[in-house]
């Protein structure tokens, strides 16, 4: 090779080295911008090692949280990667472990917001982000090189102590069960199917929520026989948020459970139940019998992909159970005494209903509020005069 030509290669070399350093350089400032304006990147402060910064989140911060949080694991990950040292457990898997730290905590954030404050707003800006997440996670678990440095570990994990070895066994197994072993079109495949799965999660949870956001109207004095002040005063301003007359028992647990244990209104019992019961299962545009159809389709084809008989046996092979039947064979283990159970408290029910003259079988809507009697008869506990709202506060 003559002078000239190995004089241009090593300045070629060099504008390279120069040119990747500028944009790392960038990619470092910009996330550093990103992250000195959005206080869900920052690390929490506080007592008990840092509280989360619930009065700064919003829905608008969200969305870039995930993506400068997603682009600082990726640049973590590059970095155990590109490490020229031999594999080790120090390197390899601790880094690993460290490594998404910010990511974690913006998921945190999000998934308190989005299971209490389901907004359509956030609700949309689920449905968008949930699929990013899952490519994502299919990002680092088929980076052929990571998971070739961490079953290096794995190979000599009989030189680890005992929770070294146990942390490599935990982690290189969860990448083999999530696919890092398969091929480059069995990959593309399975990270579709697990972007698919994310947005049909959200899909579903929608639709349950669009159900939970309906209500039954209590529009008579009548219609509160039973309940307590406090849970009247609930239901009013319940009706009066939505613009109701009277008062109304939202299509949620916290409002349904309740009104089913206090109210002495047995039709209104059954109407209330029914309605929670059958929230997804109404035959509208939010019912959900089509999308848990497409999620179970879609997690068998994910399990043959993986090489398991199904989607049980694929998530049971992580438990102690490790198979579905081990598993079944316990349940059935307890369900003869579960369903004896029942039926003696079933009994103890009717026995109060009888005795009241009732003239009813004791049916699903009734359990709660039978099963209030029977502890007043049994126990002397109320628990209308003993839960938080209806105490004196001194």
């Amino acid at each position: 090779m003559s002078p000239t030509i190995s004089r241009f290669i090593v300045v070629v070399v060099a504008v390279a080295l120069v040119l990747c350093a500028t944009g790392a350089t960038a990619r470092a400032r910009k996330a550093s911008t990103v992250a000195s304006s959005n206080p869900l990147l920052a690390p929490w402060s506080g007592p008990y090692g840092g509280v989360p910064p619930w009065d700064k989140v919003t829905a608008a911060l969200v969305k870039p949280a995930v993506d400068a949080s997603v682009a600082e694991e990726h640049g973590e990950i590059e970095r155990i990667v590109a490490e020229r040292a031999a594999p080790s457990f120090a390197n390899t898997i601790v880094a690993l472990e460290r490594s998404g730290r910010t990511r974690d905590r913006v998921e945190r954030l999000f998934g308190v917001m989005k299971n209490n404050l389901s907004t359509p707003e956030v609700q949309a800006l689920d449905r968008e982000v949930a699929p990013e997440l899952a490519a994502a996670d299919d990002q680092i678990t088929f980076n052929e090189t990571l998971y070739k440095r961490i079953a290096a570990v794995y190979e000599g994990r009989a030189r680890l102590a005992p929770e070294e070895r146990r942390l490599t066994e935990r982690i290189h197994d969860s990448f083999v069960r999530s696919g890092a072993r398969l091929d480059a079109a069995e990959k593309t495949r399975l990270s579709t199917i697990n972007q698919e799965l994310a947005t049909t999660f959200s899909d579903f949870a929608a639709k349950v929520l669009a159900d939970e956001n309906t209500w039954v109207v209590l529009g008579a004095e009548a219609d509160l026989a039973g309940l307590p002040a406090a849970m009247v005063s609930s239901y009013r301003a319940a009706a009066e948020e939505r613009g109701l007359a009277g008062h109304a028992v939202v299509n949620t647990r916290s409002s349904v459970d309740p009104f089913l244990t206090f109210s002495t209104r047995r039709d209104l019992r059954e109407k209330v139940w029914r309605a929670f019961t059958n929230r997804g299962d109404n035959g509208d545009d939010h019912d959900t019998k089509a999308t848990i159809a497409r999620i179970v389709k879609l997690r068998a084809e994910r399990a043959k992909l993986l090489g398991f008989a199904s989607h049980a046996h694929w998530r049971m092979d992580d438990t102690m159970a490790r198979d579905p039947k081990a598993a079944e064979a316990l349940m059935m283990r307890v369900w003869p005494a579960a369903v004896a159970r029942v039926r003696e408290e079933v009994a103890d029910m009717q026995a109060i209903a009888d005795a009241e003259g009732a003239k009813v079988t004791i049916e699903p809507w009734d359990y709660r509020s039978y099963a209030e009697k029977v502890r007043k008869a049994r126990y002397a506990i109320d628990q209308a005069s003993s839960s938080p709202t209806s105490r004196s506060r001194t």
